[in-house]
């Protein structure tokens, strides 16, 4: 598919000045037929879940690796997910499992275990656009690199694509789970970080694959990678 000229995006930017090298934890549920994707499944059946879950996560790690990061991790689930998702993930690719009950405690221990091994930024991403772009990679590191303490990525519907630390945050992770979930958590959030003083920095709300209305506008959209595309049943 023709790519009109104004629409084009310049992919060999990497996103980020040679001295920033953030850490990378892929947020990922392993692609299995019948688990992912549910919402979908009355307009893709269960095949179609199933390969969309497997682009979605080709297309996450495709963005991650072309910010050439200092570490670049899977964070699976379920637990027995390693093995399947180091073959997607491949070689130079660091694999846990999940751990804890719900988003904050699972982004704290991501954080937390990454930033044993190295120190700097860390970057943690949820497979869930059809499309990241290098836009988000510029915006995240522009944030870190003058001075926020937390970026976020929303989605419309509630959560987020993207969360970015510059180093641990155990106090606004250990906050109750509530203030993560529903279509308020991002006020909430915001109100949380600033009254611990912390700097904050905000990337563009993103539409997340989630609901038949997300494939439609995915489909419009003349940057879609083509293994999307695919996935959504387009040729």
């Amino acid at each position: 598919m023709a790519v009109p000229e104004q629409f084009r995006e310049v992919e060999s930017d990497p996103g980020g000045a040679a001295d920033f090298a953030p850490a990378v934890v892929i947020m990922a549920r392993a692609p299995r037929r019948g688990e992912v994707r549910h919402a979908l499944e009355s307009l893709l059946g269960l095949d179609g879940c199933l390969a969309l879950q497997t682009a979605l996560l080709v297309e996450a790690l495709r963005w991650a690796r072309s910010l050439k990061p200092r570490g670049l991790y899977i964070a699976h689930e379920p637990a027995d997910a390693g093995r399947e998702l180091q073959l997607l993930g491949g070689d130079g690719t660091v694999l846990f499992p999940q751990n804890g009950e719900g988003i904050a405690a699972r982004v704290a221990d991501a954080v937390a275990r990454v930033s044993s091994h190295s120190v700097g930024p860390v970057l943690v991403v949820w497979p869930d656009l059809a499309h990241f772009r290098q836009i988000h990679a510029r915006a995240a590191r522009i944030d870190l690199t003058t001075g926020a303490d937390l970026v976020l990525g929303p989605v419309f519907d509630g959560g987020y694509y993207l969360i970015g630390v510059a180093r641990p945050l155990p106090a606004l992770f250990s906050l109750p789970e509530l203030i993560w979930r529903g279509p308020d958590s991002l006020n909430q959030v915001l109100l949380a970080a600033a009254g611990l003083g912390l700097e904050i920095g905000m990337l563009q709300g993103e539409r997340a694959l989630h609901r038949p209305a997300d494939v439609r506008a995915a489909l419009a959209d003349p940057l879609l990678p083509e293994a999307v595309r695919r996935a959504l049943g387009k040729r």
